[in-house]
């Protein structure tokens, strides 16, 4: 891969580094200070702000990057095209507020001063242009921006938040930081774009591309969002949802190494494509499918040994549940690796949005039959199963729809390598947490299990580890010559 990929892909990193590092600083805080039960109340009142975004921004996120990635070399059509799908996205954003505002009259009062005070968040979507630097593949300030706020915020959270009377402003803190951030990136736009008139026809004409984008968001939000409501509504303990968010935020964030090539790839493919260079995406593809499997296979063995005795010190006792969560839930992050790059990395870019929307509302349906039969009864779990089942569905129904389209070289031996060496390392990491339940082993744990699945790969001749190999040495040695 080229060297403005790998950099964008560093930059796209390091911000999902900071999010993965994030909880580690102020989980243990917040469990503590505001305690399980408001942390739920503010789980279940920030996901209902959630569905008004998605209904807000539409499929404005993943169209908006497409759409700036096929103009990005003619700098008059980027600035009207940029105009264009904002003045859509800020009109659609103002509709969506509208209809909150009527949502809020009706809910019970306890939850109201939480609910008006997650409503900022819709503001702040409304002028999130984030899909514009990704479609122009300037990952690096879009990152650093998004670390600054994160910082920011993390900061303002540990002055501010010091008791359980402070939810409010914990809430608070949340939302205005996410408004000043999106300010930031307007104030870096000028150097791509200038102000071109535009007209309502112009604003028109993404309205019917961007809605068949659109219609696979909801349908990936039912199982990514819904799962919080429908345990808010139908679980046997409200309590439960932050259990669950915790198990499902502990388990996505290992994916961060995986899903940061879907945003980096999506423009780059679309790009590619639209010129004509069929071999080059089947090669970028080729490349971004093993990497997802040598990461995705590992970590399941790896959270599998670890997450206990890490829940163990890191949390509260009334988190203990999150540990078997974890495990139930790992699975997830092989279905989402594959799911990336046949979805995000090939349907969407190359314009097969059809079989696309078909995947995901097939898995849409999957998970709200699941969750409805097995929630009431099971709470968390019941989400869990729903969840595996939908991400799973969507997995299979991609991969029929491309595996004529492009071709997935992996062998046999290759593949066997990569879980033979993810087994011995998951045992590693388990032999090593019988040595005790603290931060230290953990990090032992990481060490040596990483360790050992690197030592595996290379006495086995694993065949894209040792093509990575040799283009680091090969790339070692031309800088030296």
């Amino acid at each position: 891969m080229d060297k403005k990929l790998v950099k964008n892909y560093i930059y796209s990193v390091l911000y999902q580094l900071l999010l993965v590092f994030t909880p580690f600083i102020t989980t243990p805080y917040l469990t503590r200070v505001l305690g399980l039960e408001l942390l739920s109340i503010n789980t279940f009142t920030a996901n209902l702000v959630q569905w008004f975004v998605l209904f807000g921004m539409m499929g404005v996120n993943t169209y908006g990057n497409r759409e700036i990635a096929k103009v990005r070399d003619d700098k008059q059509l980027l600035s009207r095209t940029f105009f264009e799908i904002f003045a859509m996205q800020f009109c659609s954003m103002c509709i969506s507020s509208i209809v909150y505002a009527i949502f809020f009259s009706f809910q019970e009062e306890s939850l109201k001063i939480y609910l008006l005070l997650q409503s900022i968040t819709l503001l702040s979507v409304a002028l999130d242009i984030t899909w514009f630097f990704y479609g122009v593949e300037d990952f690096k300030k879009a990152s650093i921006r998004n670390m600054l706020v994160k910082i920011v915020g993390i900061a303002l959270i540990f002055i501010f938040v010091r008791s359980t009377d402070d939810l409010i402003k914990f809430i608070l803190i949340n939302t205005i930081v996410g408004v000043c951030g999106q300010l930031i990136m307007w104030a870096q736009l000028k150097q791509y774009v200038s102000f071109v008139p535009i007209s309502f026809k112009g604003v028109l004409r993404h309205f019917k591309p961007n809605i068949s984008l659109f219609i696979p968001q909801i349908a990936i939000s039912v199982y990514s969002v819904l799962d919080i409501t429908m345990l808010g509504y139908l679980g046997p303990d409200r309590d439960e949802v932050n259990l669950y968010e915790q198990a499902q935020k502990f388990v996505k964030m290992f994916l961060f190494f995986i899903t940061s090539i879907g945003s980096v790839m999506l423009p780059r493919v679309t790009n590619v494509y639209h010129n004509g260079k069929i071999e080059q995406v089947n090669n970028y593809l080729n490349k971004t499918f093993k990497f997802a499997l040598y990461m995705a296979i590992p970590m399941i063995f790896g959270i599998a040994g670890v997450i206990q005795n890490f829940v163990d010190w890191f949390l509260p006792a009334s988190y203990y549940p999150v540990g078997m969560m974890i495990k139930v839930t790992s699975p997830i992050i092989l279905f989402i690796s594959l799911s990336n790059v046949f979805g995000t990395q090939y349907m969407v870019p190359t314009g097969d949005i059809k079989h696309y929307t078909y995947s995901v509302v097939s898995a849409a349906i999957l998970n709200f039959i699941v969750n409805f039969s097995l929630i009431p009864y099971f709470g968390a779990y019941g989400a869990i199963a729903g969840s595996l089942c939908a991400e799973l569905s969507v997995t299979l129904i991609q991969y029929y729809f491309i595996h004529k389209k492009i071709r997935l070289t992996i062998s046999i031996k290759e593949l066997a390598i990569i879980v033979i060496s993810s087994i011995l390392m998951g045992i590693t990491v388990g032999f090593v947490g019988n040595l005790g339940c603290n931060f230290f082993v953990n990090i032992l744990q990481v060490g040596s299990g990483l360790l050992v699945y690197v030592i595996l790969l290379f006495v086995l001749k694993a065949d894209f580890f040792m093509e990575l190999l040799n283009s680091i040495r090969q790339r070692g040695l031309n800088n030296n010559g």
